[in-house]
């Protein structure tokens, strides 16, 4: 049995589950794409107090060994303080945020959630010109072997490029 045929949930390459008909929403990647927060304040205690308007309870690694064995309510307390800022940045912000999108550009909520901006403008562009019957071309695809100097490029990538929205948003 296939759990991908029976239930459309699959272990992509990167180890993660993701499915077609369900959604596992994981708010970090939304934290890194659309929260617009500087590249330090990207933890659940940053962005709660950023986005939600809170100070979650803290508790310094070092002492939850202690506190287990002698304060365990305070740590519940702490444990309890994660779920809940974590529910509400999804509820409040993520949550319709990703559906909305999903409205607009025909793609898995998975997909609208782990994609670059460029690409989720392109899966739009395309979606808007298929409705409006217009011919768009085919990606581009490069030939497998590149030469540099004659010699043979073994990877032609680049790191840190990143597309700018100029205004945050959902448009239609």
């Amino acid at each position: 049995m296939k759990i991908e045929e029976e239930i459309g949930v699959y272990n992509s390459n990167n180890g993660e589950m993701l499915g077609r008909f369900c959604a596992h929403l994981d708010c970090l990647y939304w934290v890194k794409r659309d929260a617009y927060l500087p590249q330090g304040s990207h933890g659940l205690k940053a962005v709660t107090k950023a986005k939600l308007g809170y100070d979650p309870v803290e508790l310094d690694p070092e002492l939850m060994l202690p506190y287990a064995r002698e304060k365990p309510q305070e740590l519940a307390e702490y444990s309890v303080s994660d779920a809940v800022a974590t529910y509400f940045l999804y509820k409040k912000m993520i949550h319709n945020f990703i559906f909305a999108l999903c409205t607009i550009i025909p793609t898995y909520p998975d997909d609208v959630l782990r994609r670059g901006s460029g690409t989720l403008c392109e899966n739009l562009l395309m979606a808007q010109a298929f409705r409006g019957n217009i011919i768009f071309p085919n990606k581009q695809s490069e030939k497998f072997e590149r030469f540099h100097a004659g010699k043979l490029i073994d990877s032609d990538t680049y790191i840190g490029g990143t597309v700018e929205c100029l205004q945050q948003g959902v448009y239609r």
